[in-house]
């Protein structure tokens, strides 16, 4: 016994703790910044219709619907109109600041400062708009929590050229990571549990729903009609996807596997759901997280050059 636990102390150290590049951190930054930005591009045309207080949702009901305590444009709107700015004024400098932090956190420039504004006004978008919100804004909003905390500005940063900084392995680069990987682990299980019970998910009912309600149709899949198994095919692999990601996407001999059924599910919702922002932003968290190497550089002992690792190793290894 006492030997067993001698071999999985000094393991779970390695897996949690062993220094690590945070290159797969700076990925994670700069796509998910990227896919707010065109988020934010999107919505800029109907900015003001949608977030204003006689918009889409107007300030009563917004403040009804959301949390109390919670920050909001409206509280922004009336406290700063006691100063004479105008409602536009006070949104156009709210779109503004949280526009270019993003491009800071995407460039990785002052990415700590713009980490943490980015994450604040993303929240008090959110919260203005709270009946509107969906998957994309709350993970985005949980995936830019995890930004401010973790060293994502550490690897592919503007940052590093202003500091004349290189990129070196750190324990917080391989702890940082583990968080925002075991998070993707349990949410996908999550997700999966809550979906066995529905028989919908087996029988194929949700993907023929799906493909061919008006607010999701992209294209006609009437013709799925004809064949029944290949809806009840697509609700099985999503449920295989989603359920045995915690168990497939560590070994090494599966890894690459299991990022591919992952990003080819989130880029179908993108394109045939015409869920954009959630199919790129979710793809975006494997193929960062799992897709690119946290080990430090080796040198090659034919060459003497320095070889990148492609993979995180699993639990238990070493370099």
């Amino acid at each position: 016994m006492k030997r067993w636990l001698g071999k999985v102390g000094p393991a779970v150290s390695r897996f949690f703790l062993e220094p690590a590049s945070a290159r797969p951190l700076g990925v994670l930054r700069i796509t998910i910044a990227a896919t707010l930005l065109l988020q934010a591009i999107l919505i800029a045309p109907e900015f003001f219709d949608f977030f204003g207080t006689n918009g889409v949702l107007q300030e009563g009901l917004s403040r009804f619907f959301s949390e109390p305590l919670t920050p909001r444009l409206g509280t922004a709107v009336r406290v700063l109109g006691a100063y004479g700015l105008s409602e536009r004024a006070v949104m156009s400098a709210a779109g503004t600041i949280y526009v270019v932090a993003l491009f800071a956190l995407m460039v990785g420039a002052f990415t700590r400062p713009a980490s943490i504004v980015s994450w604040f006004m993303h929240w008090v978008f959110t919260s203005s708009s709270y009946t509107a919100n969906y998957g994309a804004d709350v993970f985005a909003h949980i995936f830019l929590f995890y930004l401010m905390v973790v060293p994502c500005g550490d690897a592919l940063s503007y940052d590093n050229l202003r500091l004349s900084r290189r990129e070196s392995p750190s324990w917080q680069a391989r702890l940082g990571l583990r968080l925002v990987q075991i998070h993707l682990c349990i949410m996908y299980l999550s997700s999966a549990l809550e979906k066995w019970p529905g028989p919908q998910w087996h029988d194929g009912e949700v993907m023929w729903r799906a493909l061919n309600l008006p607010v999701y149709l992209q294209f006609d899949f009437t013709w799925l009609a004809n064949y029944p198994w290949l809806c009840k095919l697509m609700g099985w692999e999503s449920l295989a996807v989603e359920m045995l990601y915690c168990i497939f996407i560590w070994p090494r001999l599966t890894r690459k596997l299991w990022v591919a059924l992952t990003v080819a599910l989130h880029l179908g919702i993108a394109v045939f759901l015409g869920l954009h922002i959630f199919g790129l932003l979710m793809a975006a968290m494997t193929w960062s997280t799992f897709g690119f190497s946290a080990e430090p550089k080796t040198v090659s002992q034919k060459t003497g050059e320095h070889q990148p690792g492609w993979m995180p190793e699993p639990l238990g290894t070493t370099t």
